[in-house]
């Protein structure tokens, strides 16, 4: 996980000392912070594991400079990372408290615009990206309304575009995993499962498994998506 090793090391740090200030509440933990400061080797690994999956795939298939739509970008911890290697970020989110606090003590890159607001209210002014990556954001949405993000990726989506997914499977040993990890893992806000929204964008993407994790639990699923011609 060389890629994002630095950015772990400088969010983990901030976090930590957040969290110790001032705790959390709902909004930071739905932005995962306390996932991202966890001291379990099991939790740590899973979310910062799939940053890396999601960051590698975009050096392996992005030129050098790539435009991509963060969508649900929480901490802005990813944002962060790929603006760092040189892509220009919009990085969207309902709620951008996380990014606030954490912007007092962590400079974010310039190329990263943070926008505050919903989808499909933003004005993206004409852009279009390269990348629009989800990670554990889609579970939380209604599976039945599911459709309507997906048209929205479809226009923002340049040809030959990708969007990237994470989520968890929700499977029995996930559940167990979830309560051991404590209070602030209850799940209560997720809607859907990655197997079932794998499957909404089956219906008009090819969809291509970059990693499970951790095998052979599948507690997490990372994919990505290309339009289909």
């Amino acid at each position: 996980m060389s890629m994002i090793t630095n950015t772990k090391k400088l969010f983990k740090s901030k976090i930590l000392q957040l969290l110790a200030s001032q705790g959390t509440d709902e909004v930071l933990s739905e932005a995962a912070l306390p996932a991202y400061a966890h001291k379990n080797p099991i939790i740590d690994y899973i979310f910062w594991k799939r940053l890396a999956i999601a960051g590698d795939f975009i050096k392996d298939n992005a030129g050098q400079k790539a435009n991509i739509l963060d969508f649900g970008c929480g901490t802005g911890v990813f944002s962060y990372e790929m603006a760092k290697s040189g892509h220009d970020i919009l990085a969207l989110d309902l709620d951008l408290t996380p990014v606030h606090l954490l912007s007092k003590v962590i400079s974010y890159p310039e190329n990263i615009s943070f926008i505050q607001g919903d989808f499909f209210t933003t004005d993206f002014k004409g852009q279009t990206f390269d990348f629009i990556v989800a990670l554990d954001v889609l579970e939380h949405i209604p599976l039945d309304k599911l459709p309507l993000y997906l048209d929205k990726f479809n226009e923002l989506l340049k040809e030959g575009g990708h969007v990237i997914v994470s989520g968890p499977t929700e499977n029995i040993l996930y559940k167990i995993g979830r309560k051991l990890a404590g209070n602030d893992f209850t799940g209560e806000y997720h809607e859907t499962t990655i197997a079932k929204i794998k499957a909404v964008f089956s219906n008009n993407y090819k969809v291509t498994t970059l990693k499970k994790l951790i095998w052979p639990l599948t507690l997490f699923e990372i994919f990505q998506a290309k339009r289909k011609s």
